[in-house]
């Protein structure tokens, strides 16, 4: 081993590169032993590991001291380490969407459908229907006053039953139509029998003529009947025709008083449909979010030129949907299934969120933002049956690529760990131990600043080379 001056300890690493300094500047005023020369400073150099100012590190990766530079020397190496792999959960973000905002799965503002003014404001147990307030489908919310549809009501009912009692007499006239016409059915058979009769009688009256025994004015008597039956039957023929006749008309009526006690009937339920909108009910479960009137309050109809005054605003909670609008540039990654998050929501704590998935996207850009609107949909109630996030509330909808979990979690190595081949891809140099270093190919994935995600043949307990690359 090489001593310093004063011989009691090894030779300073500067005075290793003085020394070889002094060597130098023999080679140059000897240049008859030039092979002895460049001999000793090669024993020197290759010796340096084991002088002091070297420092051999673990499983064999040299930690290099940087080399002072003397005179004119300036060779420096750049240093390396060994930094054992770590694992995290994490997730690969897509896109990062501020601004996402919440709200209700179904959300309605309720209008009058007939002018009118409130009489009263439902109620919910002992409660009053106010904001807050949670009302299930069908729930009455408040009544309306309308007098004069009372009084149409009223006079639609009357018109209604006069329609009923018209189609009950036009039925009873139809009957007495059928009734009729089996009159004249059963006279035309009594019409044809003495008809036959009278014919039968002139035949027998003839033949006594004939005979002597009966004078000339016994047949023409005979004669005349048999006419005035043949004139009896022909008369209850037509009618017959007459009674079918009426019995028509009387079906023609029935069928006219049914329609228009259809018409009144309709006009009965338009009445009581109408009268029905009196009722302002809630359309599904959910809760008051804004109530607009109060009892005495005047509210204008839906469909004026005016809008209709609002009355209540509902919203279903208990399932939400997290909206959030995509630039152009990223409607190509985004689309339904991809796994989401939403987190940096404003009044929760540092680091709450809500994980879902992207469920509905509109496929086509607003006109007015020139951005394509996404929903995330997530059910809004804890363990205890209370609502998590408010509707209103904002927060940042990150959409992801994959997601890292406790059961399969990334490897992470420092930036500085990351090498690229000539064939431009990235690798990680393992090493194992006493037995060498091993380079591994990874694909990478962002984390932060300093560390990189690197997907590969890499396990647990592994450790890689920090620092210059340049040889492998």
């Amino acid at each position: 081993m090489l001593r310093g001056p004063d011989g009691n300890g090894p030779l300073p690493f500067a005075g290793c590169v003085e020394w070889r300094r002094r060597v130098m500047l023999m080679h140059e005023s000897k240049q008859s032993r030039p092979a002895r020369c460049w001999l000793v400073a090669t024993v020197i150099c290759v010796g340096l590991p084991v002088l002091s100012g070297c420092d051999q590190s673990q499983g064999g990766a040299a930690r290099v001291a940087p080399i002072e530079s003397s005179g004119d020397e300036t060779s420096e190496r750049p240093a390396t380490t060994v930094e054992p792999i770590e694992w995290i959960v994490h997730q690969e973000t897509v896109a990062d969407l501020p601004g996402a905002s919440v709200v209700g799965f179904e959300s309605t503002v309720l209008v009058a459908k007939q002018a009118g003014y409130v009489e009263a404001i439902g109620r919910r147990g002992d409660t009053e229907i106010d904001i807050g307030v949670a009302v299930e489908a069908g729930s009455v919310l408040a009544e309306l006053d309308i007098p004069e549809l009372a009084e149409e009501f009223r006079e639609k009912q009357a018109l209604n039953r006069r329609a009923v009692a018209e189609v009950a007499q036009a039925q009873a006239a139809l009957e007495i139509a059928r009734s009729m016409e089996d009159q004249v059915r059963q006279s035309l058979v009594e019409k044809q029998a003495l008809r036959a009769l009278r014919e039968i009688e002139l035949q027998r009256i003839s033949r006594l003529v004939k005979m002597g025994a009966a004078d000339l004015d016994k047949q023409d008597e005979a004669r005349f009947r048999h006419t005035a039956a043949k004139a009896a039957v022909q008369a209850t023929q037509a009618e017959m025709v007459t009674a079918a006749a009426n019995i028509k008309k009387a079906v023609a009526d029935v069928n006219q008083a049914e329609a228009e006690a259809d018409v009144a009937e309709a006009g009965v339920k338009r009445l009581e449909a109408l009268n029905s909108y009196r009722v302002i009910k809630a359309p599904f479960d959910g809760v008051v979010v804004a109530r607009h009137v109060d009892p005495g309050a005047f509210v204008r109809p839906a469909g004026n030129k005016e809008s209709g005054s609002p009355l209540f605003e509902v919203a279903r909670i208990d399932r939400v949907r997290i909206v959030g609008f995509v630039p152009p540039s990223q409607i190509n990654v985004i689309r339904p299934g991809r796994r989401a998050r939403f987190h940096h929501i404003g009044g929760f704590k540092h680091g709450a969120a809500v994980s879902g998935q992207v469920d509905r996207s509109a496929m086509a850009l607003d006109p007015s933002s020139r951005k394509m609107r996404i929903e995330m949909h997530v059910d809004n109630l804890d363990a205890d049956g209370g609502t998590r996030l408010s509707i209103g509330q904002f927060g940042t909808l990150s959409v992801l690529a994959r997601e890292w979990t406790d059961e399969d979690r990334l490897p992470v190595v420092p930036a500085s760990a990351i090498g690229t081949d000539k064939q431009g891809r990235s690798f990680v140099v393992v090493v194992e131990g006493t037995s060498g270093n091993r380079r591994v190919l990874v694909e990478t994935v962002a984390v932060d600043q300093e560390r990189v995600g690197a997907i590969g043949e890499l396990r647990p307990g592994d450790r890689v080379r920090v620092g210059d690359l340049s040889a492998y």
